[in-house]
């Protein structure tokens, strides 16, 4: 019986330190308090009212951004924008502008998302009416000179008046592609 109780009492001693063992490695493991753990979705910045311009080489405006509040997530590097407005200033032609309820741009700003109310408009001129396109989301590339949505999307330039669901849009071409349901009604301007 002496052999039994010294072979439990070892198997129990073992068990027992293999556990502590455990603990102590979970324990020096584990990401010190203050120091973000790789799991969480926290951020590491906000800015409120944040705006941003950027300039072509020359010193001229190209672009701004504003947004009620700008937030960083260190994790996967996205920066989440409250109410963002972007204006894009042309050389040749009206600006542009795009507003949403939310946006999110993802890591090197290789894509925005931007999502709720998303409205584009390009300032009139003296030829040519106001036009603007109206989504629930829009996809941009900047960098590829793209901008897409599989969403519902109406456009109107005066009195006419384009819908369809998806597109794609090119903005260096100026090509657009409707992809479903495309109805639209044209209107020639007097003059």
């Amino acid at each position: 019986m002496k052999t039994r109780t010294n072979t439990l009492f070892s198997l129990a001693l073992a068990a027992g330190l293999a556990a502590l063992s455990m603990w102590l490695e979970r324990m020096v493991q584990a990401p010190a308090v203050g120091q973000p753990n790789s799991l969480e979705h926290d951020p590491d910045f906000i800015v409120e009212r944040f705006t941003a311009t950027s300039h072509d080489k020359a010193g001229r405006p190209e672009s701004r951004l504003t947004a009620i509040r700008m937030t960083h997530y260190p994790d996967d590097e996205t920066t989440e924008l409250e109410e963002p407005r972007l204006v894009q200033f042309r050389e040749q032609g009206p600006p542009v502008r795009i507003s949403a309820e939310r946006g999110t741009v993802t890591k090197d700003g290789e894509e925005v998302r931007l999502y709720g109310n998303v409205l584009v408009v390009r300032d009139g001129t003296k030829g040519r009416p106001e036009l603007q396109m109206e989504t629930t989301y829009l996809q941009v590339f900047p960098k590829q000179d793209i901008a897409r949505t599989p969403e519902a999307v109406v456009i109107t330039e005066g009195a006419s008046r384009l819908t369809g669901v998806g597109l794609d849009y090119n903005t260096k071409t100026r090509q657009l592609e409707l992809k479903a349901r495309v109805n639209g009604t044209f209107v020639r301007p007097a003059g």
